[in-house]
């Protein structure tokens, strides 16, 4: 008997074959998805694992203004520090290229810490004028060693001679500052020289600006800490921090983490969308074998057998779907690694694919099809045999609530009233329909809308809130009188000194390394605009946060902050908040240039000059700051906008990508009620065609109650995508940002369009095997 039913159930499957692999295909795609991102996460650890022993990465950094490199004897001196190393790190110009460009340098010893690994070439030799650039620097100019490479630091160019290429964990995700979301290694990456070398470039020499330490295993980090600020605080110590916190390594870990969040959402959403395919298929096929079931009742066959029967159904689907699905996720996860790889510039690592995944996503796909198709069973298996053997007796004809509305029912032709009613006469299949709709209609939305989350984070700062055209910054503060003649020019529209302080905000929530940047009161370069679209200002006291900071440090306008900046001398000062402006990305503050002189002992100086000025001046400004001896960055706000526009390409694919795979869901999900619903109305519609109706007319009977349907799970499916965005921003945000709510109008109306899409090719779909019957076969049919 267990033989007969099973070839029972392969022949209903193979009839029925469209819906079951199309809640197969779905499955897959959820576990698929499952698969690759836990897959690439195992292998990103392995990698970063790799990569961190190879380098030899420190513990821990704390960067200083200047001191002696004789004081990593101090440093080794304190309590659960094991090892100490002086560097140098610095930023200088790359001079003869056609475009600007930078390079962090960072000095390196042969035994020390955060060594580049290297991709070609070999390491510098001491004393020699020689360079390692970047890896992606490398690529992007086409540099390979023996080459020539210029830098332009104090007014003068030194030519440095490629020994090779490669990066630290210090620059694998390199940006100028957190407000920056992309790197750009073609215009700023890291680049290795030896330390005596780069101590004379810099006139440095017995000198370090920056430490890298080793802790014991016992050491006490927060001990530690305190004893490192009081042995460098002589020296100008302005941040001491884990290697977790530093900014490549942190967002190395986000995103990692970030894969582990997504990866426990996909497969549950997916399952979500399958079950309701396989639900609405397996109740009407349960309703079609009502007397088959009643007659193997009949013959003793116990209804636990049958329900065990019905059940595999559901179990085959998953078993398939959860099967394909990890072997496509594992033959994807290897590409999948070899993107972040690419992205976060680490090595690759050989390390067995494990099982693990599949075997997980088998056994919880087919698990949870096998629950579906017992539910669906459920209440045939209750009934008596007698009851099963007879027809089931046919459903009321009842009025959706629709049609007591006036005027109505005038909209629609009589196959078209048909569709309307099918709708109240299958209340259940009606509502999961309209569920998978609004499913699928907030999956498409939801990925939609991301593409608006790099204007809030990138081009919102970088358009809206930067105004200037070209940012000069200095090796050191410089008089205000002597910045604005180092920069003046007879074509500059408007100049504004800014100037950048260290500090550490500390707020009832959490403690926040910080730079405060002080700008004009009046600044027309610098603007901040409010959540409500308002323009914020600075006033003579106080600090205007970003919505990010805010939310970590836990205050809103009116509440106090304790300041504490370290250099030249440590003041910690109370600070009320006066505003939050938009800005979800980075931890900028600002205030005014009077406010900033009030809590450091910043006087009529800047660290950086805005400047709004047109294209030719702007070109004949940039030659003559080539040769500034005190200037050691220069961007150009334009070039930068550019850049990003173009990286935005690739991502902006991405989301299509993802948001077209939500519209096949919505697809799978109409089709599949379109196709049950021509299946039971077949009588009807031959009734029709033999009335004299064309195809298109009888289409009416399916295609009215799809797009009655689609248009309430629209309705339904927005408040469910706003709900979705307010769950990714609050599971998704870290300490680097925080995400806003980010669907907006037009992503919602594009999603519209992409759901009645679907609706469109399931009534194409239709249509065409309606075309395929003649009215005689379909008069032969029976319920």
């Amino acid at each position: 008997m267990v033989g007969y039913l099973f070839r029972k159930m392969l022949r209903d499957m193979r009839k029925g074959a469209a819906s079951y692999i199309v809640a197969a295909v779905i499955v897959m795609t959820g576990f698929a998805g499952y698969s690759v991102m836990s897959i690439a996460a195992d292998q990103l650890e392995d990698s970063k694992d790799y990569f961190f022993e190879k380098t030899n990465f420190c513990d821990a950094f704390a960067e200083v203004q200047e001191a002696p490199a004789s004081a990593v004897k101090e440093l080794e001196r304190i309590e659960g520090i094991s090892r100490a190393q002086a560097r140098l790190v610095k930023t200088a110009r790359v001079a003869g290229l056609p475009a600007e460009a930078e390079l962090k340098l960072i000095s390196v010893s042969g035994d020390g810490y955060n060594l580049p690994l290297l991709s070609r070439g070999m390491m510098p030799q001491a004393g020699e004028r020689q360079i390692i650039p970047g890896d992606g620097f490398s690529k992007a100019w086409d540099l390979s060693p023996g080459d020539s490479l210029k830098l332009s630091v104090g007014g003068r160019e030194t030519a440095f001679t490629i020994v090779g290429a490669g990066i630290s964990p210090e620059n694998i995700y390199l940006v100028k500052n957190i407000n920056e979301l992309l790197p750009t290694p073609d215009t700023y990456d890291a680049a290795f020289m030896d330390y005596d070398m780069m101590a004379r470039l810099y006139g440095m020499q017995g000198r370090a600006n920056n430490f890298v330490l080793t802790l014991r295993p016992d050491a006490d980090w927060e001990q530690v800490r305190k004893d490192v600020e009081e042995t460098l605080k002589p020296y100008g110590c302005y941040r001491i921090y884990e290697n977790k916190e530093e900014l490549s390594v942190s967002v190395l870990e986000m995103e990692l983490e970030q894969l582990n969040k997504v990866t426990a959402a996909i497969p549950f959403l997916f399952l979500m969308v399958s079950s309701i395919i396989l639900y609405i298929t397996l109740h009407r096929l349960i309703e079609q074998q009502r007397t088959q079931i009643g007659t193997l009742m009949a013959l003793g066959i116990p209804a636990r057998s049958i329900a065990w029967h019905y059940t595999a159904y559901g179990a085959a689907v998953g078993l398939a779907g959860g099967f394909f699905g990890g072997i496509g996720g594992s033959m994807a996860a290897g590409p999948m690694a070899d993107f972040y790889r690419v992205y976060f510039s680490l090595p690759k690592v050989s390390s067995p694919v494990s099982p693990r995944y599949m075997i997980i996503g088998i056994f919880a796909a087919t698990l949870f099809c096998a629950v579906v198709g017992g539910l669906s069973v459920k209440s045939a298996t209750r009934l008596a045999p007698a009851e099963a053997l007879r027809p089931a007796p046919p459903k009321n004809a009842r009025q959706l609530f629709l049609e007591k509305i006036p005027g109505f029912t005038g909209l629609f032709t009589v196959p078209g009233t048909m569709a309307v009613r099918s709708i109240a006469r299958n209340p259940r299949r009606s509502a999961l329909s309209l569920f998978g709709i609004a499913c699928a209609y907030m999956i498409t939305a939801t990925l939609v809308s991301m593409n608006s989350l790099f204007d809030v984070f990138l081009f919102d700062y970088l358009e809206k809130n930067q105004q200037q055209d070209i940012t000069v910054s200095f090796s050191a503060p410089v008089a205000a009188g002597d910045a604005r003649r180092a920069v003046r020019s007879p074509g500059i529209e408007r100049i504004e000194g800014i100037v950048e302080v260290p500090a550490v905000l500390r707020g009832p929530g959490d403690e926040i390394d910080s730079v405060i940047q002080g700008i004009p009161q009046d600044s027309e370069l610098c603007r901040l605009y409010g959540e409500d679209g308002q323009e914020v200002r600075v006033q003579p006291e106080g600090l205007v946060l970003s919505v990010h900071m805010a939310g970590r440090l836990g205050v809103s306008p009116g509440d106090l902050l304790e300041v504490e900046v370290s250099y030249p001398e440590k003041r910690i000062s109370r600070v009320p908040v006066t505003a939050v402006f938009s800005q979800y990305l980075g931890s900028s503050a600002y205030m005014s240039l009077q406010g900033v002189e009030k809590i450091s002992e910043y006087r009529d100086a800047y660290t950086s000059m805005l400047i709004k000025t047109p294209e030719p001046v702007r070109q004949e400004l940039l030659n003559r700051l080539d040769d500034a001896t005190s200037v050691t960055t220069i961007q150009n706000r334009q070039q930068r906008v550019d850049q990003y526009r173009g990286m935005m390409g690739n991502l902006t694919g991405i989301m299509g990508v993802m948001a077209f795979m939500g519209v096949l869901v919505g697809l799978a999900v109409i089709y599949t009620s379109s196709l049950i619903s021509f299946e039971e109305l077949k009588r009807e519609l031959a009734t029709l065609r033999m009335l004299g109706l064309s195809d298109r007319q009888c289409l009416d009977t399916v295609s009215v109650s799809q797009w009655l349907l689609t248009f309430g799970g629209v309705i339904l499916g927005v408040p469910m995508t706003m709900g979705a965005s307010r769950l990714i921003s609050s599971t998704m945000a870290l300490e680097l940002f925080s995400i806003p709510d980010f669907v907006d109008g037009a992503s919602l109306l594009v999603s519209v369009g992409l759901i009645f899409l679907a609706v469109a090719m399931s009534n194409r779909a239709i249509l065409k095997k309606m075309k395929k019957i003649t009215p005689v076969e379909l008069l032969r049919e029976r319920e």
